[in-house]
Order: structure tokens, then C-alpha cells, then sequence
């Protein structure tokens, strides 16, 4: 995607702040609006955004400076009204993301959100007392995953993990992949369902995926990764399943379940740097069911859905016999 793609995305992102603040932020330069990964609203102090490299505030003049003195205050009364505005003035359609400590926005923007977390009675939960929210950007960047494809024959091979360090872009060469896959790119169209439990592959809304997916692309949202697996695997004949952040070994064990059912896999996991592969429990798990063939490391943030290593299953396993894991 063109710069000013990518500024376009941010610019889009945007539009569920307040008005004070979307004023502010879409008079940044042009030549930063496509690196902004992340807007950061934080009680009582100034604005700043993140480009996948280091911090800045944002003054009322829209200018980005390497110290606060000057930059746009945010106060409690606006951070609860970016609050509310995030959730599309729907709060309580939430409750299961916010006990995930985030919301996700219409476009498909994860907001992470530190907050004072209340459960009632009746199993409601309401967040008080918000101190601070990270809206991140998500992007499209069609064809990233070319180069990957290039290296690994996605198409007829075994399945394949992306792991990656937060902000890496592991969920824009997930979706790109399943693209690919479901548009006829890498051969034939493909079946693929997008588990997307958080919104964030799809941008499901009102039935229509604000994302593109692929013409055989179909996506199952806001079920948690296990259900929605078992779901998919029972309803939709896939031929692929995307997974985006698998976290625990029920999840795993939902993935052996469709392996044996013959779908393939890509998911992603996390994974600071190549050292910490063979120490990730869940990563072990997911290799030692079989369903995968490789692990993609990703590089670091300024550098997102870029490929930094391949580890093949082989090369993964003597490296984990290596650090002493049992293999």
C-alpha cells in the first residue's frame, strides 16, 4: 500500500474520537500519519502516538514533539468520552472484550484500556475509573504476504505459525494470507474461515466483513478461538483455518481436533525474538500436533508483517533438543 494508503487508515481510525482530538490528530504531517501505529490517551497527560519505533505527543497544533511540555492534555472528562465513542455508544455490547482488558471499534481497531474492571451480581461488568486507552491502527497491506508465500508453499504444504512480538503485524500477514488463499492467488480458491474472535481479521459489521477476506473467505466473530473452531470445523467445510493469537493449550487441542479432520492451519502466536521459540509452551504444543511445518519469525515493529526468519519443524525441533525442552 502507498503512503497515502496507509495515512488514509489512519485517518479512518480516527473517526470514533472525540472531535476535539480527531481535529488534533489529522492535522499530524502527512509524511508521519502512515507510520502511527497507536494513539495513546492517558488521564491528565498530553496526547501521544507511537510509529513503531519511539513516542511523541501531539500538540493542539497537530505538531508531534520528543517532549510533553507543549502537547494537548487529555483529562479525564475527554478520556471518558473517547471511552464511549469507542464503543460506538454501545457499552455494554463490550462486556466480554473489557474483561480481555479492550474494545474493539466498528473498523475493526483494537482499543486496549487500563481501567478499574467491576463485576455485578448478575455477571455484568462495567469498567470504572479508566485511566488510559491505546487505540492501534490496524491496516490492509494487499500482497504483503507474498514474500512469505515465495518461501513457503502455503497452498501445499503443511500449515504454518507466524510469530511475532506485539505490533510485528502477525494479524495483517495472517489476514493477507487468507486473502490470498480464498481469492484464487496461490492456485485454486480455497475455503478459508477466519476465526475472529476480537473482530480485528474481518471487521465484521452488520453482516458485511469491512475487511478483505477473500471471495471464499467467511469469518466466525466474537465466539472465544475453541468454540469457534469446533464450529467451523462441524458447519463450514473449510479447507483452511486462520487463527489469530492463540494463547492456551485448549486451543491447541482444538487445533489437533480439525488436523485430524483434515483442515489445515495458520495461526499466530506470540514470540519477542528467536530465542524465546523453543521456550513457548503453547508454541511447542501447536508443533508437536502436527499440523504445522514451519514457524514464520516476524521482524521487529518499525519493520510489520516483514519476515525476519523461516524455522522449518526440523530446525525448530533441534533447536528445542538444544535449549533442553525434551524434543
Amino acid at each position: 500500500m502507498d503512503t497515502r494508503g496507509l495515512a488514509a487508515e489512519y485517518e479512518e481510525a480516527l473517526f470514533y474520537l472525540p472531535p476535539i482530538l480527531r481535529e488534533v490528530l489529522e492535522r499530524v504531517p502527512e509524511g508521519d500519519k502512515g507510520r502511527i501505529r497507536e494513539v495513546r490517551l492517558r488521564a491528565g497527560r498530553p496526547l501521544s502516538v507511537y510509529d513503531g519505533s519511539r513516542s511523541r505527543f501531539v500538540t493542539g497544533r497537530g505538531r508531534l514533539a520528543d517532549d510533553g511540555r507543549d502537547g494537548l492534555l487529555v483529562d479525564q472528562e475527554l478520556l471518558q468520552e473517547a471511552f464511549v465513542r469507542l464503543c460506538d455508544y454501545s457499552v455494554h455490547t463490550h462486556q466480554r472484550e473489557m474483561e480481555q482488558g479492550f474494545v474493539t471499534t466498528p473498523k475493526g481497531d483494537r482499543v486496549g484500556l487500563c481501567a478499574s474492571v467491576v463485576r455485578d451480581r448478575d455477571g455484568t461488568v462495567s469498567c470504572r475509573e479508566i485511566s488510559s486507552l491505546c487505540l492501534r491502527v490496524s491496516r490492509e497491506i494487499p500482497g504483503v504476504g507474498r514474500e512469505l508465500c515465495q518461501r513457503w508453499d502455503l497452498a501445499r504444504g503443511p500449515g504454518l505459525i507466524l510469530a511475532g512480538g506485539p505490533g510485528s503485524g502477525k494479524t495483517t500477514l495472517l489476514r493477507d494470507l487468507g486473502r490470498m488463499l480464498a481469492s484464487g492467488e496461490l492456485g485454486d480458491c480455497r475455503k478459508v474461515v477466519f476465526i475472529d474472535e476480537r473482530y480485528e481479521l474481518s471487521a465484521m459489521f452488520r453482516g458485511m466483513p469491512r475487511r478483505d477476506i477473500g471471495l471464499c473467505g467467511e469469518a466466525v466473530c466474537g465466539l472465544p478461538k475453541g468454540e469457534a473452531i469446533r464450529q467451523a470445523v462441524r458447519t463450514l467445510s473449510p479447507e483452511y483455518i486462520l487463527c489469530d493469537e492463540l494463547g492456551s493449550l485448549e486451543e491447541v487441542g482444538e487445533v489437533a481436533s480439525g488436523l485430524a479432520c483434515g483442515v489445515r492451519f495458520v495461526a499466530t502466536v506470540h514470540c519477542g525474538c528467536r530465542e524465546e521459540l523453543p521456550r513457548s509452551p503453547v508454541l511447542r504444543a501447536l508443533m508437536e500436533t502436527g499440523a504445522f511445518g514451519a514457524v514464520a519469525l516476524l521482524d521487529t515493529p518499525d519493520r510489520p508483517a516483514r519476515l525476519a526468519a523461516l524455522v522449518t519443524k526440523e530446525a525448530y525441533h533441534a533447536e528445542a533438543a538444544g535449549a533442553g525442552d525434551g524434543f
